[in-house]
This record gives C-alpha cells, sequence and structure tokens, in this order.
C-alpha cells in the first residue's frame, strides 16, 4: 500500500520543513516538494504537523495477570491513539516478564494484533525479587529491548553490579527504578508541609536521590549502560547533571505528571487516588528542575509510565490506592501543551524526547526520524485543535488519571505504524 503525505510541515529532532512523503511497503521512500506519484491513500497534511512516531521507553500493559486494567490489544489501540508507535512494557506482571517463553509470547501476540510495536522489557532478576539473576542472554534472544525490576529497587549492590556486568555481555540496557526501601517504607506522597499538615506516611525526596547517586557510581565503576527510569525531583536532577559529564553511557526519563503536578494538586484533588503515583509528585522546585533539565538535555526522554488499575482500586483511600496513572493517550498533549506553548522547549526538542532519543538509547535502528529509508512510523497532528479528557474518549481499559475533564492542545489525526494506518480520529 502506498500513502502520500501531502504539504506536510515536518518536524524532526534537529530541523523542521515542509514536504510531502510517499510511504510504500512499511518505508518512507520519498521526502521532497511536490510528489506527483499516485498513491492508495492520500492524506491532506496542510496546516498539519507530521512528526515520527513516537516510542515510550516505560509502559505498564497488566499482561499477563491482569487483563481486566489493560491488555495487549486496549493498550496498542490507547499507544495509537496517543502517536505512539512503538511501546517498551515493564516487566512487573503476573507472572513476571523474566524467562524467554513469556517474552517471546508478548513479541507474538503483538504481531497479531498489528496495531503498534511491542518491545517487553524483562526482568533482572527472578520474580524480581532481587536475589537470583535472570537468563539475561535467553531474555535478550528472545526480543528484550532492556532489562529492569521496574516497581523496585535492587537493594543489594553487589547484585546490582553483577547484573551491570552481566549486561554487558549481550548489549542490554539495565533501567533502574531509584528507591531506598528502608527510607520510603509505607509512604503514599512526598515528604512535605502538606503531608504534615495531614498526617500522611510521606516520602523524601533522598529516597530517590541516593539511590540514583549509588546506581550511577556503579554503572561508572563498571562501564556499564545505565537508564534511570521516571526521575522526579530536584536533588536526583543535580546529581544526573554532574555524573553526565564523564559517563556518557548514562540516560535517564521523567513522566509528564512529574513536570505539571505537584503535591498541592493532591490536595487541591481532595486526596483521589488518582494523584497517587510511585515515585510521588514533587514540589514546585522538582517541576522547574524537571524542566529545566528537559530543556538543557540532562533529561533525554519524556516515557509515559502508563499504570492502568481499576476504578475500585483507584476509588480506595488515598493512602490504601495503588500507584500510578494513565499516560499514552495523554502524554504528547500534556507535554505539548505545558512545555511547548509555554515555551520551555521546542517542537523539535520534543520529538528528541518522544522519538529519537528512546530510539538511539534502546538502539532501534531506522527509528525516531522521518527520513528516506526509515521504517514509515509516523503521527500527524493538529496542534491548534483541543480535546477534553473524558473516560468516554479513552481507548484504555482503564481511566485513572487527574486529568479527567481537562483540556489540553494537540490532537494526533493519524498514527501510521510500518506504513499502516492504525489510527484515525474521527
Amino acid at each position: 500500500m502506498k500513502i502520500l503525505i501531502k504539504k506536510a510541515t515536518v518536524v524532526n529532532p534537529d530541523i523542521t520543513f515542509n514536504a510531502d512523503i510517499l510511504i510504500s511497503n512499511s518505508k518512507i521512500v520519498k521526502i521532497s516538494q511536490n510528489i506527483r506519484e499516485r498513491a492508495d491513500k492520500e492524506i491532506d497534511a496542510e496546516g498539519k504537523f507530521v512528526m515520527p512516531g513516537f516510542i515510550d521507553m516505560h509502559t505498564h500493559l497488566r499482561t499477563p495477570g491482569r487483563e481486566d486494567e489493560e491488555d495487549l490489544l486496549s493498550g496498542s489501540q490507547a499507544a495509537a491513539k496517543g502517536g505512539f508507535t512503538t511501546i517498551c512494557c515493564m516487566s512487573n506482571t503476573s507472572p513476571c516478564i523474566d524467562n524467554e517463553g513469556l517474552a517471546r509470547w508478548i513479541i507474538d501476540e503483538a504481531e497479531k494484533i498489528g496495531l503498534v510495536d511491542i518491545l517487553p522489557i524483562g526482568a533482572i532478576t527472578r520474580d524480581r525479587k532481587g536475589r537470583e539473576l535472570t537468563e539475561f542472554g535467553a531474555l535478550a534472544k528472545a526480543g528484550c529491548c532492556a532489562l529492569s525490576d521496574d516497581g523496585d529497587s535492587i537493594e543489594d549492590s553487589a547484585i546490582f553490579r553483577k547484573a551491570l556486568e552481566y549486561a554487558k555481555m549481550f548489549d542490554l540496557l539495565i533501567i533502574s527504578h531509584c528507591e531506598d526501601r528502608s527510607l520510603s517504607q509505607e509512604g503514599a506522597m512526598r515528604e512535605s508541609f502538606i503531608s504534615s499538615k495531614y498526617g500522611i506516611a510521606s516520602i523524601a525526596d533522598i529516597s530517590e536521590s541516593l539511590r540514583v547517586y549509588r546506581d550511577i557510581e556503579i554503572a561508572r565503576y563498571v562501564d556499564a549502560r545505565l537508564h534511570l527510569a521516571h526521575i522526579s525531583c530536584a536533588k536526583s536532577i543535580d546529581i544526573i547533571r554532574k555524573a553526565r559529564k564523564g559517563f556518557p553511557r548514562l540516560t535517564c526519563e521523567t513522566a509528564p505528571h512529574y513536570f505539571l503536578l505537584t503535591v498541592d494538586d493532591i490536595e487541591r484533588g481532595g486526596f483521589s487516588g488518582n494523584y497517587r503515583v510511585n515515585p510521588p509528585l514533587g514540589e514546585k522546585k522538582d517541576t522547574l528542575a524537571i524542566k529545566d533539565a528537559l530543556k538543557e538535555g540532562t533529561i533525554d526522554c519524556i516515557a509515559t509510565d502508563h499504570a492502568p488499575h481499576s476504578f475500585a482500586e483507584k476509588e480506595l483511600p488515598f493512602e490504601q490506592a495503588p500507584c500510578g496513572f494513565i499516560g499514552l493517550e495523554l502524554a504528547f498533549s500534556l507535554a505539548y501543551t505545558q512545555l511547548v506553548r509555554n515555551n520551555f522547549i521546542d517542537l523539535s526538542n520534543l520529538v528528541r524526547k518522544m522519538s529519537a532519543n528512546p530510539a538511539r538509547i534502546l538502539k532501534l535502528p531506522l527509528k525516531g526520524e522521518i527520513k528516506e529509508g526509515f521504517v514509515a512510523d509516523i503521527v500527524v497532528v493538529n496542534l491548534e485543535k483541543e480535546w477534553r479528557v473524558q473516560e468516554d474518549n479513552l481507548f484504555s481499559k482503564s481511566k485513572n488519571t487527574p486529568f479527567l475533564g481537562q483540556i489540553f492542545k494537540g490532537v494526533v489525526e493519524y498514527t501510521i505504524h510500518r506504513g499502516r494506518i492504525v489510527y484515525k480520529n474521527e
């Protein structure tokens, strides 16, 4: 099938330009002015912005084990609606993705669905218990793009060192969840005036930053690739900024809620379970530090940390509600509205954070840029169009988000995956 995108404003990580784009047999075959070749489908993109498909390095699809909250199909549909063409699913499922068979099954099922690429992230330790390493070679062979015990940090420093050394043998990326459980314990929100005011068990920001420092130092010592997940506080940013000067193998991500929301929003939101997330929402100084880090390049990626939960679970009292909320359908609109429209970063930098840098870090060839010969993973966006976040217009099985009812700019009109239109806004 041939698709011709006409009069596009193409946004790449380093340049924006006007052109037509011809797609054939899953590849971008021609980028030029006034392409006159006949196509099976023509998309008029005048006034629209065309970007490489977004890549999410941090998604929870709840499969296997909690298909009532999300499954591979609903997760794929949500991803396509949000402009994502590649998503990486974390290992904290039930059973955990800690073996070759389960990793292969996820990839095979995603291929049958055919909406987006789903790449499994295998567990670092068996059943994510932090004690015994998994078979890294088998997981790599099965197609795992990285390894992580996300949801839990590896407490034993010796085991974490062995994991980094073992991962080097297979050129596998280790993604670290940075949390010192002896400090966070059963806390439900960031330690702050508000946590004290209401007597809510809290988590100090050093629970994250101390583990960030430890993991960086071990990775630097063994010269291994390390990616830090969902960075949420200013202290961590300071450590990462200094470490990156002499350690180029270090990368990191944040999520939209860490530059949009603070502990004050929890109070304003009536302590709804939809505001509970791990790491917890920070203070104003943390959101400002994260925006600065995105602008200067200290933070490489914007990931969603898409975490579906059932309505009943999120209706529990704040301290009892499970952590996390959905993000695949919201991430671009949130980032565009908050960062680009407020002049923190430009569109090319946003493409860098959501497409090019994830492709580079995960070593995904021919992705993350609109270029002749690259895979035709493309998203067409209307930046002037608005949409209201409502339960009935979300494709995810779960609707847990603190942004319900809010209006954001930037609507995905088309998502093209491997040269096929997999989502059209109607």
